[in-house]
């Protein structure tokens, strides 16, 4: 027989297979993606080796360096290099960015992040700009922040090493909820020392973030494995969260009795901790992820999430009142001696009102960089009166002198994209693996939280932001690779 083979026309099928004409035999799962589509794999994808750095065990490699830093923090003897340790867990994201090589994923909410960081980066022609290093770390944190959309989405990263990465942080947050209760019920035996920022502000001020307990003994709101009063509450609100979770999803007794011991140390510290806005967020994550539970008729699951964090809700504030005393009952009661619309603005509304009605008109095309924050603290100049330092409570706020109505309007367009996309994944029925619609309405509850939280906090300047895109960069390329796999891997 002749070797010669003839000639295919253009558009023909071909036979694909391990073997034949030197290609893999690829099957795509009916509805995949357009992004997930083989062609569209990174080049250091799901089976193409490329060795450690395309692998998806960076992502919980890299949330357990973040952990690290924060904890190295709370050392003594590394306060002279506190602003080293800070920038550190920013430049371990810009490092992945360079290192882990290959083409990125396209997440929905990529392209209006990257426009919003473009806006930033022509804030370094705004003759507000202020210090030239100040404005460079401006740009260098946001892009930290934003990294994981790129460099995650390059990895091959498969459901179980999400989970991991979960995991780890549901059982970091957890021990600095419980480290927290530790600090309350043990006053200055698990406390760090006080944050110099948070000292700086003054006898007043600090004295504000104490309370009296039921015997008598006066205590900083616990700050967990944090060096600020009420930080414990972050980790209350990740255990809670993510406890849900792998409550819904665990099978093993065990691993659901662990579950349950997070929500319950979670809600308890965030209840000593009195920061009301994370207990709204977590409140506002909680509703969005039953009532996608609802829509997706898993009535099952909603009863038994109602069920558990209800009754320990009731009971560890119960349990939090006869502990605290009448400051955490006080605190708490003052949430609903109103409507919610006046408590937010005697709190934080008049900062959003004053950024519309204020702020956007005064920085149009934005403010310049390196005048708000722990940037303008750390790197600014505060003998540069021409360009004084600006107060930034709210994100809202920080997005207007970023880059004025541009990233007013892309940054939130971003969120939405994130939103939508994790809502499709919560209510599909036909998924790679039967597990992604559990994540998906949990990182859609997740995000619909983050988004009000920027009515309260500027998520997007500090390390929780950078958290959130890893989240939502993880379980987009977890779920894009499961679309498209191998033969030999079903």
């Amino acid at each position: 027989m002749s070797g010669h083979r003839p000639p295919v026309a253009p558009g023909t099928a071909r036979l694909q297979g391990p073997g034949v004409l030197r290609s893999r035999y690829v099957r795509r799962v009916p509805g995949a993606p357009p992004e997930a589509g083989p062609s569209d794999v990174p080049a250091r994808g799901v089976g193409t080796g490329g060795g450690f750095l395309a692998s998806g065990q960076l992502v919980p490699l890299f949330v357990g360096l973040l952990m690290v830093c924060q904890v190295v923090l709370l050392v003594e003897a590394l306060a002279p290099l506190r602003v080293v340790v800070r920038v550190l867990a920013f430049g371990i994201s810009l490092l992945m960015l360079v290192l882990v090589r290959g083409r990125s994923l396209a997440h929905p909410a990529l392209p209006y992040v990257m426009g919003a960081l473009g806006v930033t980066a022509l804030q370094l022609f705004n003759p507000g700009t202020g210090a030239p290093l100040a404005a460079v770390a401006q740009v260098g944190i946001q892009l930290a922040i934003a990294a994981p959309l790129l460099w995650v989405t390059r990895l091959s990263l498969d459901l179980r090493t999400f989970r991991r990465t979960l995991a780890l942080l549901f059982l970091f947050n957890a021990a600095s909820a419980g480290v927290g209760v530790l600090q309350v019920y043990f006053p200055g035996r698990f406390q760090p020392a006080l944050s110099s920022v948070v000292s700086s502000q003054g006898e007043g001020y600090v004295n504000s973030l104490q309370f009296e307990t039921t015997d008598g003994q006066r205590v900083f709101r616990p700050m967990g494995l944090t060096d600020i009063p009420g930080g414990a509450s972050t980790g209350g609100f990740y255990a809670v969260l993510l406890g849900g979770g792998f409550l819904l999803s665990s099978r093993r007794g065990p691993y659901r009795l662990l579950s349950l011991g997070g929500i319950l140390v979670g809600l308890f510290s965030l209840y000593l901790s009195q920061v009301r806005a994370m207990a709204v967020m977590l409140a506002v994550c909680l509703i969005a992820l039953a009532g996608v539970l609802a829509l997706s008729g898993r009535l099952g699951r909603l009863l038994a999430l109602l069920a558990v964090i209800g009754t320990a809700g009731m009971a560890t504030f119960g349990w939090a009142v006869a502990v605290g005393g009448g400051a955490v009952m006080e605190r708490w009661s003052a949430l609903f001696e109103s409507p919610p619309e006046d408590v937010y603005q005697r709190n934080r509304g008049y900062f959003l009102t004053g950024t519309f009605d204020t702020l956007l008109p005064e920085y149009p095309l934005g403010a310049g960089l390196g005048r708000y924050g722990m940037v303008n603290a750390y790197f600014g100049d505060p003998n540069d009166f021409e360009r004084p330092s600006l107060w930034a409570e709210i994100q809202w706020t920080a997005w207007v002198y970023d880059g004025g109505i541009l990233v007013l309007l892309l940054y939130p367009m971003s969120l939405l994209a994130s939103l939508w996309w994790a809502f499709r994944v919560a209510r599909s029925r036909e998924g790679p693996e039967g597990e992604f619609w559990l994540w998906g309405a949990l990182l859609f509850a997740y995000n619909l939280g983050a988004l009000a939280l920027t009515f309260s906090y500027p998520f997007f300047m500090s390390q929780t932001g950078m958290e959130f895109w890893l989240l939502n960069a993880a379980l987009f390329s977890a779920f894009s690779h499961a679309k498209t796999v191998h033969a030999h891997r079903r």
